[in-house]
């Protein structure tokens, strides 16, 4: 894996909200937490380190008096009462003289660290890891006076540290976890409506987001959806209806229209000029009459009334037939219309296939150059046929609306005679059958591929 690859994937690895929000989650609960506990430490921290100076104010001021009293004798006998009775655990005391001996106390030597200063409170930590904590008294004649406690502050904190860190370890993997979860499962409920979403995208105008039991704003938002795309299928079967109830009702004129250039031609035989303008007429009224007979057979298609006669095809045997029947057409136009047709075999109506092949035939023919290539193979998802040429291609932008009804590019790649239904149609017998259809820029050339399921899948009508 390359440095760029392992940085474009983090990136948009960050890129995603549902990875930031379960990064954000916990870091900001931790954050929370971090704000509201972290003064409560430091207040019980104080509080403690008050308590202790003040038990340790008040041993001073009981020392205080017998030193008052009776001097430093008395402090002594004081301290040494204390000593032996041990009643608190915690208790130090040292008293030495103006050379550092002990004279009496529970410490064997002047503690490392503590400042021999008059009234300066210290807090030095002892060999086995407590805190002694405490203050020291010069008194007359040089000696040494330290009255201290071992503080429990040290191990309250070391604890409460341990299990604050520990908490927070704990809150940022429970709430990371949480995050996940619902972040996969939220992540996997839009992975399905976008599925879903692109196959109305695709043409199944039937297909609906699905909806959950839970009713949330997830299901609203797919209702409101689902209500839009009811109002798009309703307009695009209106437009349907529209376009085939024209085609429909043109024809008979059209019909009507032909026959009588048919007979005009007859009785102008004579008319040089006039015969060449009726067959020009009649070369148009032709190919109006074939856009209609497409549209209609779309229209049935689309509508289940013109399925798939199902029966074994020789697929292989069939685009032979089509390539034998329009070589003599690419030769006249000094082009080259070539085969590779592996044996495959499908399930479907011939007639209907036959005209798939004959309409990206014609469609390389009327609007790409050079070579045509027809070529037959078995992929992983079925039957792969792909007609190409070696044109100038088509823009990428335009290529999604290749197969839609009356659509055309330009006037570069946009014959004269086209009316843009051809791949329409294609289309539409394509998916009877249960397969697809798709265009790529070939480079050069347009590259058109259909892919038909093999053996015996039934075949599915448009939504």
């Amino acid at each position: 894996m390359s440095r760029e690859g392992g940085a474009g994937r983090l990136r948009a690895w960050f890129g995603s909200p549902f990875h930031r929000f379960a990064i954000a989650l916990p870091a900001a609960i931790a954050l929370i937490v971090a704000l509201l506990f972290y003064p409560l430490f430091r207040e019980a921290e104080g509080h403690i380190r008050n308590e202790v100076r003040a038990a340790i104010t008040l041993e001073i001021n009981g020392l205080d008096e017998h030193f008052h009293e009776r001097g430093l004798a008395g402090l002594r006998d004081a301290l040494q009462r204390r000593v032996d009775a041990a009643a608190d655990r915690d208790a130090v005391y040292l008293l030495t003289d103006r050379d550092g001996r002990v004279v009496v106390g529970n410490l064997a030597a002047w503690p490392d660290g503590v400042p021999a200063a008059d009234e300066a409170w210290f807090h030095v930590g002892e060999p086995d890891g407590s805190t002694l904590e405490g203050q020291v008294f010069v008194l007359f004649g040089g000696d040494r006076l330290l009255v201290g406690r071992h503080s429990p502050l040290e191990s309250y904190q070391q604890h409460m540290t341990t299990r604050l860190w520990g908490s927070a370890a704990l809150i940022i993997v429970v709430a990371a976890a949480i995050g996940g979860f619902f972040m996969q499962h939220l992540h996997r409920r839009l992975e399905t409506l976008a599925r879903e979403a692109a196959r109305i995208q695709e043409g199944h105008l039937a297909q609906r987001l699905s909806l959950s039991t839970r009713h949330d704003e997830l299901d609203a938002l797919a209702r409101r959806f689902n209500r839009a795309f009811d109002e798009i299928e309703r307009l695009v079967d209106a437009s349907r209806h529209v376009s085939s109830a024209i085609a429909h009702d043109m024809r008979r004129p059209l019909i009507a229209l032909r026959r009588a250039i048919d007979e005009a031609r007859e009785a102008a035989a004579r008319d040089r000029i006039l015969l060449e303008r009726l067959e020009g007429l009649g070369a148009q009224t032709d190919a109006l009459l074939r856009t209609f007979a497409a549209l209609l057979s779309l229209a049935r298609i689309e509508a289940g009334a013109l399925g798939p006669k199902w029966q074994a095809v020789d697929l292989a045997a069939l685009a032979a037939d089509a390539i034998e029947l329009y070589e003599p057409l690419a030769a006249a136009e000094g082009r080259t219309l070539v085969g590779t047709l592996a044996p495959t075999s499908v399930r479907g109506d011939p007639d209907l296939l036959f005209q798939v092949l004959q309409n990206l035939i014609e469609n390389a023919l009327k609007h790409g150059a050079g070579t045509i290539a027809l070529d037959l193979a078995t992929g992983g998802e079925g039957v792969v046929l792909c007609v190409r040429d070696h044109g100038s291609g088509v823009p990428e932008t335009a290529l999604p609306r290749l197969f839609e009804r009356f659509f055309r590019i330009d006037e570069s790649r946009s014959a004269a005679d086209g009316a843009g239904v051809g791949l329409a149609l294609v289309r539409g017998i394509v998916e009877a059958h249960g397969g697809w259809v798709s265009a790529r820029n070939a480079c050069p050339g347009l590259a058109v591929e259909v892919t038909l399921p093999v053996g015996g899948l039934e075949p599915g009508h448009l939504d």
